[in-house]
């Protein structure tokens, strides 16, 4: 096998976040009912919740639980700002990134009970400014938009979280939708997909004739007596959970600009208040709401069974199969950006909510499942020990038929390969990394007909004339996809143009915290496919042209066309709405401490060692192999060593003049 060196992944220059302090107390404490009604649910939430914070985890967080519509405990942990020495309280905003898909959810649902608007009618009907090159785009029904059906490409990136507001947000978004096509057909297959909701907040913008801040002011915070909610953070407010990074200081401020799709600032007692509100019927009628509450997975979103997140309408999931086993109903949305994590959890039948908020990396549904389990023990709707029994099958040779699904596979973000030891038993997957194939994982088959990992089992499967490998919990049926084939290509097509180049954005916004840069390459496995990316993630598209690819991979999250395009004299690549100049095209850096704009960034190569640093505007330094170096917007004006060959894209508005300091 010819292996090329590849650099695999759109480089988002996001920090590693890592508690510097563990020193902080817990800021706020409030119990309405006798704390022996919830005191093992209040010992188990600490516990999880400092585990995260003093394990190196989470900066800060906040919970909150409501039980029969009144708060029964809620607290603060660590502190909001470290400087400031302000400790998170019930005021504390928090972004609270995909729980916020649920606002325009009930939104739209609201817009249909007045009868605006119809689940099952095409968006364009209430849209038109909506249109893509794909023909396919005018059978997307408003309902495709909220269950994850859809088939776009999932989450468009350009401008999207930023150190600011950006007003043109949507505009960008429209724009691109213009020139886009879609995976597959629309209304068969559920892969989340950011970009339906952030399409469904334009929707009731047109509909209501409202800006969405107002209304959701007017329709929904109104309703449920949220005070502390509002699309990006309340301007001025100072009560905001900052993270901090590994070197004690904090990021910058994150404003997520899809407002429908992550875009709401918020807390743990206003989310409850809002999951309440849900309940009681204060946002939408019974029947609506029970819509939500509705498994609306596609048909074909997993080979056979139900899938183990099972989409309502916004909802992650709404029949939990553990939970079903225990005779309880959950619904819950997560929430995750780059800086903050979030939970809304709702137990219907006991009208119980639960809000986390996190700033700072956290596993949310872990840390929810032991507050769940831990609370409903505790008023004796589930057994106090619910461990499952795991099944007792026995090893035995890999079957014949499975010999067929060797090869590779993909999902997002890898390229997995998978061979048989058919008499050992075992099925071995390895994953692409720069020196070939590497052994990741050994899973043993039994006669269950699964093969078992460490705390998973895995099952090959087909249908829809897809191969897929699909993983499970050690007790459970359901299912989700781990991985699905690659199709097979024939391509007389020369990829030529695409081969082993190297690509760097020039038309980054000045306060977007997105930078993309990265390689382009084949692979000899794969004839009639081109690779983009760089530093552990990439994109895996068809060659339709000499110039063009297009994502044929159904069930990959977050795809993006790219294509070779002509502007300024040069080839450039754009990805989405990145354009990106040809390394090889890269002039280098004259050293004279200002560099004036023209309509797009500019990009110059270092000749030397030395020392660079910004001074008035922005910068980012790349390697010689694209690998984030710094950039002056998340790392502060300090400056950073570089070497010969590195590169220097100098960030800002048309003809603004970016200055900097660079010794040699």
């Amino acid at each position: 096998m010819k292996r090329k060196l590849t650099l695999i992944c759109c480089c988002l220059l996001v920090v590693t976040i890592i508690l510097t302090t563990a020193a902080c107390t817990t800021s706020q404490t409030s119990i309405s009912k006798s704390s022996a009604d919830y005191e093992k649910t209040i010992t188990a939430t600490r516990t999880e919740i400092w585990k995260v914070i003093s394990g190196g985890g989470a900066s800060s967080a906040a919970v909150a639980i409501s039980d029969n519509g009144k708060i029964v405990y809620e607290e603060g942990f660590a502190l909001a700002n470290r400087t400031e020495a302000i400790p998170v309280d019930t005021n504390t905003q928090f972004n609270i990134g995909s729980v916020s898909k649920m606002f325009v959810t009930m939104a739209v649902l609201q817009l249909c009970q007045e009868g605006k608007l119809d689940l099952d009618q095409p968006v364009t009907a209430y849209l038109p400014e909506f249109t893509m090159k794909d023909e396919r785009y005018r059978q997307i029904t408003v309902r495709m938009l909220l269950n994850h059906t859809s088939e776009f490409g999932g989450t468009y990136s350009y401008a999207t979280m930023t150190t600011a507001p950006v007003a043109d947000y949507m505009g960008y978004f429209l724009e691109n939708l213009t020139e886009s096509s879609l995976k597959g057909d629309p209304g068969i297959i559920s892969i989340y997909c950011n970009d339906g909701f952030t399409l469904a907040q334009a929707l009731v913008e047109k509909v209501s004739s409202l800006s969405y801040s107002d209304y959701l002011s007017k329709n929904i915070l109104t309703r449920a007596g949220m005070n502390n909610t509002s699309c990006y953070f309340k301007e001025g407010n100072t009560n905001v959970a900052l993270n901090y990074k590994s070197d004690g200081t904090a990021a910058d401020l994150e404003y997520v600009n899809s407002l429908g799709a992550g875009g709401i600032a918020s807390n743990a007692q206003d989310l409850c208040k809002f999951g309440d509100a849900i309940l009681a019927g204060k946002i939408l009628d019974k029947q609506w709401v029970d819509e939500s509450f509705t498994a609306q997975y596609g048909s074909q979103s997993v080979p056979s069974g139900v899938p183990k997140s099972s989409y309502g309408l916004g909802w992650d999931s709404v029949n939990d199969e553990a939970y079903q086993k225990l005779g309880v109903r959950s619904i819950y949305k997560s929430g995750d950006t780059n800086e903050y994590h979030s939970m809304l959890y709702l137990l219907p039948d006991q009208n119980i909510t639960i809000a986390l908020t996190f700033s700072g990396p956290v596993d949310t549904t872990a840390v929810t499942d032991v507050i769940v389990k831990t609370l409903l023990a505790e008023k004796g709707v589930i057994p106090t020990e619910t461990a499952e029994t795991v099944p007792t099958a026995k090893p035995a040779p890999v079957p014949d038929n499975l010999i067929a699904y060797a090869g590779y596979y993909t999902l997002s973000g890898n390229i997995l390969k998978i061979d048989f030891n058919q008499a050992a038993g075992e099925m071995n997957i390895y994953s692409n990394s720069d020196t070939g194939f590497t052994l990741v994982d050994k899973a043993n088959y039994h006669d269950d007909g699964y093969f078992y990992g460490t705390d998973n089992r895995l099952t090959l499967e087909e249908d829809f004339g897809t191969k897929f490998l699909m993983e499970h919990t050690l007790t459970g049926i359901n299912g989700s996809i781990k991985a699905t084939m690659i199709p097979p290509l024939s391509s007389s097509i020369s990829p030529a143009q695409f081969v082993d180049k190297q690509w760097i954005t020039i038309n980054t916004l000045p306060d977007d915290t997105i930078f993309l840069a990265g390689s382009t390459w084949i692979m000899n496995e794969f004839p009639g496919y081109i690779l983009f990316g760089g530093g552990g993630y990439y994109l895996l598209n068809q060659l339709i042209d000499e110039r063009t690819t297009i994502p044929n991979l159904k069930y990959t999250r977050d795809t993006m066309e790219f294509k070779l395009i002509d502007e300024q004299g040069k080839t450039m690549l754009k990805v989405g709405s990145f354009k990106l100049i040809n390394a090889a095209d890269v002039l280098m850096l004259e050293n004279d401490g200002k560099i004036t704009l023209g309509d797009q960034n500019d990009c110059r190569k270092l000749p030397t060692d030395g020392f660079i640093k910004a001074g008035e505007g922005r910068i980012v330094v790349l390697s010689p192999s694209l690998e984030p170096v710094y950039d002056s917007l998340t790392s502060g004006s300090d400056g950073t060593a570089v070497t010969a060959g590195s590169y220097v894209v100098f960030i800002g508005n048309d003809g603004e003049a970016i200055s900097y300091d660079y010794q040699v």
